[in-house]
């Protein structure tokens, strides 16, 4: 029987009894070390691990994987593993040069596997690569080797990732995803262009980190507003609103963790605006991605603040909004 979107629809909707609620994030609050809340996320059917980041890791790739079989084009949550691509190539490009293990660095679920970026690397063949990495995984190669510039480096892998991204989400035509995928860039590219300020950074910084190909986000304007300082690009930025992010500028001004949280929790904003109730297409399947996505992050924040002991209260002020 061919999988329909109309079954992938039922699936997602029997499954999403399965997410975390607020509920289980009071309990996981309340938990004093981190075995227990290991147990807890197995007794909320988690996959197994011997640690927090391996439980997640585990279990993301148990999503995908149930998605991907689950949709017509299992393809579409590609858009979601491309980080985890430049992530891998930037590990095994440093690890050659420096002749450091880079295998435990390696994320998943990812679309190009460890033998492929080792064979491109170690041979000079990128072209192995698929073409929306492999001349930015030539660039940094060239760069790390010559210059030892790992910054000018790492930039021409997370560059290409934000167009693999943006040409993934085109290439769907699906509506939701492309506006996802664009607000998820245009926050990236913010919190890269406030940090840089906040140090003083040169234009040279802004022209090779920023993403140009975003027509949400000028790049020039927001360098030139950048280089003048913080309260010149706040200024900027709340002028050209995109994606409500002269509110999250509001929070900035607050604190960086909460401008981050903000564009976190517009971004599920967006998931449960156009997917929960969706009756057609992957909207659905996407929806209870990002919800698992949001899981993770939220998860991670409690996992620390039990390492670090951290006040419950500001343990709770980083937290994202969940899905359900």
């Amino acid at each position: 029987m061919a999988i329909s979107y109309e079954y992938s629809i039922g699936s997602v909707r029997a499954r999403e009894k399965e997410l975390l609620s607020n509920a289980d994030i009071e309990a996981m609050l309340a938990l004093k070390d981190s075995q227990s809340l290991i147990n807890y996320l197995r007794d909320k059917g988690y996959a197994d691990g011997e640690s927090i980041d391996e439980i997640i890791k585990n279990n993301k790739n148990e999503t995908v994987k149930y998605l991907s079989d689950i949709v017509p084009d299992g393809s579409v949550f590609d858009i979601f593993s491309y980080p985890n691509d430049a992530h891998n190539i930037k590990s095994v490009i440093k690890g050659m040069l420096s002749s450091v293990k880079y295998e435990k660095l390696f994320s998943e679920p990812c679309t190009i596997d460890l033998e492929s970026i080792e064979k491109a690397v170690k041979e000079n063949r990128y072209e192995l690569l698929p073409s929306a990495f492999s001349e930015a995984a030539r660039k940094a190669y060239e760069i790390l080797a010559h210059t030892a510039d790992a910054r000018l480096s790492d930039a021409h892998l997370d560059l290409a990732c934000m167009q693999a991204q943006l040409d993934k989400a085109n290439e769907t035509k699906i509506e939701f995803l492309i506006r996802y995928i664009k607000a998820d860039i245009f926050y990236r590219n913010v919190k890269i262009a406030l940090r840089a300020c906040l140090t003083n950074a040169q234009k040279a910084y802004y022209d090779d980190s920023l993403f140009g190909g975003l027509e949400e986000l000028d790049k020039k304007e927001v360098t030139s507003a950048a280089l003048k300082g913080v309260d010149a690009l706040c200024d900027y930025l709340s002028l050209k609103d995109r994606f409500k992010c002269a509110e999250a500028i509001e929070q900035f001004k607050k604190s960086p963790a909460l401008f981050e949280r903000y564009g976190d929790n517009y971004l599920i904003s967006l998931a449960k605006e156009k997917c929960k109730l969706a009756g057609s297409g992957a909207e659905a399947a996407l929806g209870f991605y990002i919800a698992r996505l949001t899981e993770y992050k939220v998860i991670h924040i409690i996992a620390v603040g039990i390492e670090t002991d951290s006040d419950m209260e500001i343990t709770r002020e980083r937290l994202r909004e969940l899905y359900g």
